[in-house]
């Protein structure tokens, strides 16, 4: 009778030893961005600060004790894309929020096809500044860097304040574009300066060559750069060699090393821009010294930080905080009105704020110029 028992009781042992732990299931957050085409360096810059944000909360033990899973797909700036991968992203994975968005155009369209309003999933953080995109307020996406008209304003009260006062813009043609554009015309109105030549290249292409030559033709004081990615930095090199050499400020959706890599240091330098975002590499920022250490000590070294990386970095830091707000469970409902509570979020140092009436995070803007390092200098 008592072996019968301890026989029991260690096959009771041995099948409580064989029976694995219990986990709390993931939290997932999806990505939906270009890494493989002509915003590639934005995509995968965006990406990259997301992670180190992401890998820093679960080594430190997740939200509520589960971990997070950042689950990127890459619409390779295809508009039907990104509706169709974040549709599929949503079905699949079951995320909590989504992180960034790339696109104006692309943005516009996830808004329309009524995903998120469907899905009631809060989108944080999508690279784009388009004010048609904010107003009205979209009670599921809160936006994280500031406005294009809020850049435009900054870059052309800098040509006023140099004594500029004949201006001419570059742009694709494309929703993002024509925000631009339409920025562009109310600044200059308030600034009472005038318009000096319009150059529009097609949408994402390379093909700079007839809208620097309309812009050129005009013979303009200063040149607005409304194009992003791998355009601008062919723009850059187009306008050094066609000799225009009024200054030159684009707004921040660029990456100044893919500036210099294709342009070359000759064409770059000078080159203005545009930062929503502190540069990591010389921000003294506390945020900034905590995106160098993860960088340093868990990044990828192959990786150069950029302020592309510090708005996936910021997105992904956003969403935390307002998870561990939430109580546990988080869910898409709840992590929505944490986001909507946070007045002010401060993120070691960079502060956001949010409101039920207020979805627009951060006004920070910066000008830098690329020196002759290659590097921004503010």
């Amino acid at each position: 009778m008592i072996q019968r028992i301890l026989s029991s009781l260690c096959l009771t042992a041995a099948l409580g030893l064989a029976t694995p732990p219990t986990h709390a299931a993931d939290l997932t957050v999806l990505q939906v961005a270009d890494y493989s085409a002509s915003r590639a360096s934005l995509g995968r810059a965006v990406r990259y600060g997301a992670s180190l944000a992401i890998d820093e909360a679960n080594r430190k033990g997740g939200v509520h004790g589960q971990k997070i899973k950042l689950v990127a797909l890459d619409d390779r700036y295809e508009v039907e894309d990104t509706v169709r991968l974040l549709k599929e992203g949503i079905d699949t994975h079951s995320p909590v929020a989504i992180v960034n968005i790339l696109g104006t155009a692309n943005t516009a369209a996830v808004l329309k096809s009524g995903l998120l309003d469907e899905a009631k999933i809060p989108l944080i953080g999508p690279y784009t500044g388009a004010d048609h995109l904010r107003t009205p307020l979209h009670p599921q996406v809160f936006h994280v860097r500031a406005s294009y008209a809020e850049e435009v304003e900054r870059i052309v009260l800098h040509f006023a304040n140099s004594g500029i006062k004949r201006i001419g813009i570059l742009h694709e043609d494309d929703p993002f574009g024509e925000s631009i554009h339409s920025a562009y015309v109310e600044a200059l109105k308030a600034h009472g300066l005038e318009a000096a030549g319009r150059g529009i290249s097609p949408r994402g292409s390379v093909d700079v060559s007839a809208a620097v030559a309309t812009v050129m033709a005009a013979d303009p004081q200063g040149v607005l750069i409304g194009t992003a990615g791998a355009p601008t930095a062919v723009v850059v090199k187009a306008t050094h060699a066609a000799g225009l050499f009024a200054p030159r400020i684009g707004i921040s959706v660029n990456d100044a090393t893919q500036i210099v890599k294709t342009a070359g240091i000759d064409a770059a330098r000078g080159f203005g821009m545009v930062s929503v975002m502190p540069d990591p590499g010389s921000c003294t920022l506390k945020i900034c010294e905590e995106l160098r250490a993860l960088h340093e000590a868990h990044g990828d070294n192959a990786e150069q930080l950029s302020p592309n990386t510090m708005e996936g970095f910021i997105s992904a830091r956003l969403m935390l905080l307002a998870a561990n707000n939430a109580s546990a469970p988080v869910t898409r409902a709840k992590l929505r009105d944490a986001l909507e509570a946070l007045n002010p979020a401060n993120l070691s140092g960079f502060i956001l704020s949010y409101s039920p009436t207020r979805h627009n995070g951060s006004t920070y803007r910066d000008i830098g110029v690329i020196g002759g390092s290659g590097r921004m200098m503010y």
